[in-house]
C-alpha cells in the first residue's frame, strides 16, 4: 500500500476522529472530559510530522464552517419568527447574536493553542496568515456579514427606547464587532458605533454642534422620562403606610395616648 493513502487512513482513524469530536465541544461550550490538551496536542503534532498538516488544516475550517452555518441558520430562523409574529421587541435578536458570537469568541482560544504546531509550521509558514485569523474570518463572513443589516436596525429599535437591553451589553457587542470587522462595520454604521467605539467619526465641526446638542437634549429628555416611569412604578409597589389599620395615623395617635395615660379619641 502507498505510504501517502496509509498515513490518510491513519490520519482519518486515528487522529482526525478524536480531534473533531473534542473541537465541536469546545464549539458548543461543554466539557470535553475525556481527552486532555497534552494529547490533542501531541495529536496535531504527529500529523503535522507525517504530511497531514493541509488536510487537518482543511478538515478544521471545515469543522467550523459547519457550525457556524447551523449558528447562521438558527439566526435566520429567529429573524424570520420575529417577522411572522409582527414582533416588535428585537431585545430576542440582538441577545441571541451577541451569545452566537461570545461563545465562538470564547472557543477561538481554546482551539488555537490545540493546533499550535500546525499553525506555526504550515499556516504562518506556507500561507502567511495565522489560525486564529482564520477562524475570525470564518465568523465574519458566515454569520456576521448576513446578518449585520437584521442587527443594527434592531439596535436602533433598542436605542428608541432606553435601557430596554442593559447598555454594557451593547457596549460589549459593538467592541467585538468592531475588532471583527477591521473597523468595516464601523464604515457601514457610523453613527451607531460612534456611540461606543472612539474616533470612529471624524472631528466635530462648529457646524456640528447645534446638532450635537439636541442630540443631547434628546438623550436626557428619554432618560428623564424612563426614570420618571421607574419611581412611579416603585411607588405604586410600596403600600402606604396610612392605608393599613395597623400603621394609620389614628393608630399611631392611640398608642402615643395610651402610653401617656390620656383617653384615646374615636371617630
Amino acid at each position: 500500500m502507498d505510504s501517502t493513502v496509509q498515513q490518510c487512513i491513519v490520519y482519518e482513524a486515528d487522529s482526525w476522529n478524536s480531534l473533531s469530536e473534542a473541537i465541536e465541544k469546545i464549539l458548543q461550550n461543554k466539557p470535553i472530559g475525556w481527552v486532555s490538551f497534552e494529547q490533542m496536542y501531541a495529536i496535531v503534532y504527529k500529523c503535522v510530522c507525517s504530511g497531514s498538516a493541509e488536510k487537518m488544516h482543511g478538515d478544521l475550517l471545515e469543522l467550523c464552517s459547519k457550525h457556524l452555518d447551523e449558528v447562521e441558520q438558527t439566526l435566520r430562523e429567529k429573524k424570520t419568527a420575529h417577522y411572522q409574529n409582527h414582533d416588535d421587541d428585537s431585545v430576542s435578536f440582538v441577545l441571541s447574536f451577541r451569545d452566537a458570537l461570545e461563545l465562538y469568541l470564547n472557543a477561538v482560544p481554546q482551539i488555537t493553542p490545540i493546533f499550535g504546531f500546525m499553525n506555526k509550521f504550515f499556516v504562518e509558514m506556507r500561507l502567511q496568515t495565522t489560525l486564529q485569523n482564520e477562524l475570525l474570518d470564518l465568523f465574519r463572513v458566515r454569520v456576521a456579514n448576513k446578518h449585520i443589516d437584521t442587527l443594527m436596525n434592531s439596535v436602533r429599535d433598542l436605542l428608541s427606547r432606553p435601557f430596554a437591553v442593559d447598555p454594557s451589553v451593547l457596549l460589549g457587542l459593538f467592541v467585538r464587532l468592531h475588532s471583527l470587522g477591521h473597523g468595516d462595520y464601523a464604515l457601514a454604521y457610523p453613527d451607531l458605533f460612534a456611540r461606543y467605539i472612539p474616533c470612529v467619526l471624524p472631528p466635530m465641526q462648529e457646524s456640528d454642534l447645534e446638532r450635537h446638542v439636541t442630540e443631547t437634549k434628546l438623550m436626557q429628555d428619554q432618560m428623564r422620562v424612563v426614570q420618571l416611569s421607574e419611581s412611579a412604578t416603585t411607588m405604586r409597589g410600596f403600600k402606604r403606610r396610612g392605608d393599613d389599620e395597623s400603621y394609620g395615623p389614628s393608630a399611631g395617635v392611640g398608642a402615643t395616648a395610651v402610653q401617656a395615660g390620656t383617653p384615646q379619641l374615636y371617630n
